[in-house]
């Protein structure tokens, strides 16, 4: 691929074609980037075994590398102020690829002495007394985030000035080094991990510390104004601005799923705020390095998890997705992938955290961060061949998928740092590096080469005929507490990974991005937790997306709240999907039962507990799919009018069924009937199956394309308007492996 020139680096991310690119020098660069880990035993750039796999991918075409440092490695103390660290880094990168152009994952979290001298900033949990951590020594400086342990609260402002002055003097007196011209990004990066989720977010409830006190009352007072509008909000004659606090659990408990607007807006209230102050911070540091480093820059985070997030959204996710999009200081947002439910083993599907659609429709390129590794062989393996086989469909799949959605990614090498993420490293294996095999890595090398070329010379579009629409805003009014909605997870988590079980291609997309859809291009929506929503969005739905003949699958409550009102009621949803619904109250956990068109019969439990909201059917002009096993009322149904086709369904499942059906009753484009699924975007199609074996491959302009695989994983490229395998089963080196291990 080119390279960017030497010298200092001038960088940028730009749309070409439709997709985000990054642009280095004036020269795009296809976003595939390596990365080392934070983790101290072989994360250091100049060490043996980094330098081996930067070269490694340096010789596969690849000129962007990531490097994580800390202000703790550069302030260690009061009085000690030393970038030596910093510029060794990047100085061992450019040691084995000079052409490099290496992106900071900076974190701006408290170093440990300043920790320690300020107890008044630290986070107080709501559930939770800290948990003594063991002194760091080698350990990760994040080691022990996700737990209750002592923590500078995100709200400390105290905090943010400190850590900001020392950012800016990092950044002013690095771009004068020669390591500085290198630099082409910095990822600002705090909260666990560094991902911007609160303290301990997994199994603990966000901050009621003073300094989030002060947050609230602030955020409280800019929105309401007034003592008295405060007073009406809250329901609460007795409450004002100078007596609010951070809500305790008591408060957070919640009778069903959602939460009443009219009498627990303060928790709404804080659990927004609580968003907002991450999201304040992330805006703030970005700004700070375009501001002072003295070229054009790309600034990223950790921001946007929306799949996988555990059912912990409003405890530690992130909510404030479109004040991120919305802003020019931040050009890429990141994340791992998913890890669950079934995305990482072969076979499973492999997909980013995002909504990445939403992503493109505002200029912001998506990085994945792929840090489960392939199932590297050696040659005593005595199936040396079929691992390698497992490698190339494992490889294949994660790298396309990232293409085929207009962006991009980075290979996390934990194994030479000696963490082995699924337990599988053979001694001497793993202990190289996550893709150090000569196979592997000429199928990196490929992928960069026929993805870099397609991006530069094809305007991007997706293949999805189904769009799946998501809120970040509903989740305020779900249940929050560990294990409280059982809903909200499976329609953002099961349901779509039941959508790519269907055979079908979906895009998934923000509420608040609708009115930047080509809705042309979708014969199918589908909205996921779109509970809360607004007059003008209710407005927009009903006479643009509500016609052409296109179907809408409403899920659970959809519209249930009225944010314009504050109101919350059954009338809302019936309005809303067209469809008249009622109310029920059970006392037992719904079972349903039912049968879409010429599928097999269906029967699910999402819980073992009632559900509530729990909508039935209740309109003589709806075609019953499916109804409850234990009281006859309509659960799933089809209502058809002039414009378009309405379905609506109770309750989600975490199986297949009954999306898989649902979706093949619409008419979505079917690409395969088997269990294999298909990932299509820039003019490429991806394939992958556990099994192998004959396969056949409907493209969306009807040609069938008749594959003969080997049995076993594989995972084929195929070119989405003629069929042409463009990457075929496996690698064309693999009958050489001895050629070349002799």
């Amino acid at each position: 691929m080119p390279s960017p020139k030497t010298g200092p680096r001038s960088s940028r991310v730009e749309m070409i074609n439709g997709r985000p690119m990054i642009i280095v020098n004036d020269q795009p660069v296809y976003p595939m980037i390596h990365s080392l880990t934070d983790v101290p035993s072989g994360r250091w750039s100049w060490e043996e075994l980094p330098q081996h796999n930067i070269r490694n991918f340096g010789q596969a075409g690849i000129r962007l590398f990531q490097l994580d440092i800390a202000l703790e490695h550069i302030w260690p103390a009061p009085d000690k102020w030393d970038m030596t660290l910093a510029r060794k880094q990047v100085a061992g990168v450019l040691e084995v690829c000079p052409e490099a152009s290496v992106i900071f994952r900076f974190h701006v979290r408290a170093p440990r002495w300043w920790l320690k001298a300020h107890p008044e900033e630290w986070v107080v949990y709501a559930d939770a007394d800290y948990k003594e951590e063991q002194a760091y020594g080698l350990l990760r400086i994040i080691e022990h985030d996700n737990n209750p342990v002592r923590r500078v609260s995100m709200a400390s402002r105290k905090w943010r000035n400190a850590i900001t002055e020392k950012f800016q003097q990092f950044l002013v007196e690095f771009a004068e080094t020669p390591e500085g011209d290198a630099l082409a990004g910095i990822q600002v990066a705090n909260g666990v991990y560094g991902e911007w989720h609160n303290w301990g977010f997994f199994d603990n409830e966000p901050d009621v510390s003073e300094p989030m006190n002060v947050a609230f009352r602030d955020w409280l007072m800019d929105k309401y104004g007034s003592d008295e509008a405060l007073q009406e909000a809250w329901n609460d004659p007795q409450t004002s601005f100078e007596k609010a606090l951070a809500p305790g659990m008591s408060e957070r408990q919640t009778d069903g799923i959602l939460r009443d607007p009219q009498k627990e807006r303060p928790v709404i209230d804080y659990y927004e705020c609580m968003h907002q102050v991450v999201a304040d911070n992330i805006v703030h540091f970005a700004s700070t390095v375009k501001a002072h480093w003295p070229r054009p820059i790309i600034t990223g985070t950790f921001y946007g998890y929306y799949f996988s997030t555990f059912g912990r959204q409003a405890a530690g996710g992130h909510l404030q997705l479109q004040r991120i999009l919305k802003t020019d200081c931040i050009d890429y947002l990141s994340g791992p992938q998913a890890y669950e439910p079934e995305a990482i083993e072969l076979g499973e599907v492999y997909r980013s955290r995002s909504l990445i659609l939403s992503m493109r429709l505002h200029g912001k390129l998506w990085l994945d961060e792929m840090d489960v590794e392939p199932k590297i062989p050696i040659l005593k393996d005595e199936d040396y061949e079929e691992r390698v086989q497992q490698s190339v469909a494992d490889v294949r799949r994660n790298t396309a998928f990232t293409y085929t959605k207009g962006m991009g990614l980075w290979y996390y090498d934990f194994n030479i740092s000696g963490v082995d993420l699924d337990g599988y490293c053979h001694f001497l294996s793993g202990s190289q590096g996550n893709w150090d095999h000569p196979i592997v890595m000429g199928e990196i090398e490929h992928m960069q080469k026929l993805f870099q070329d397609r991006a530069l010379a094809e305007p991007y579009s997706s293949e999805a005929d189904v769009l799946f629409v998501f809120d970040t805003d509903s989740l305020y009014y779900s249940a929050s507490l560990v294990g409280a909605d059982p809903v909200t997870p499976t329609l953002i988590d099961y349901c779509t990974l039941a959508a790519f079980r269907s055979g079908i291609i979906f895009d998934p997309v923000h509420l608040d991005d609708l009115p930047l859809v080509d809705l042309d291009q979708y014969k199918v929506v589908v909205f996921g937790n779109t509970y809360a929503l607004k007059e003008e969005e209710r407005a927009f739905i009903q006479e643009k997306v509500a016609c052409d003949g296109r179907q809408l699958i409403w899920f659970h409550a959809p519209g249930f709240i009225d944010e314009t009102t504050g109101c919350a009621d059954v009338a809302f949803t019936s309005a809303l999907t067209g469809i008249n619904l009622t109310e029920l109250n059970p006392e037992h956990a719904p079972n349903i039962q039912g049968k879409i068109g010429d599928s097999e019969p269906f029967e699910y439990r999402l819980d073992d507990k009632p559900s509530k909201p729990l909508l039935a059917v209740e309109d003589s002009g709806a075609e019953s799919m499916a109804r409850f096993a234990n009281s006859g009322e309509c659960a799933i149904a089809r209502k058809s009018f002039p414009d378009h086709t309405s379905w609506f369904v109770s309750l989600p499942g975490m199986e297949t069924e009954p999306l898989r059906s649902l979706l093949q009753a619409t008419g979505a484009h079917v690409y395969g009937t088997t269990d294999a699924f298909f990932y299509g975007g820039g003019s490429i199609l991806v394939f992958h199956t556990l099994d192998g074996g004959s396969q056949t491959v409907t493209l969306r302009n009807g040609k069938s394309i008749e594959l003969d695989l080997p049995q076993g994983p594989a995972t084929v490229l195929l070119d989405t308007g003629s069929g042409e395998v463009l990457m075929n089963t496996c690698s064309p080196n693999l009958s050489d492996v001895h050629e070349i291990y002799p």
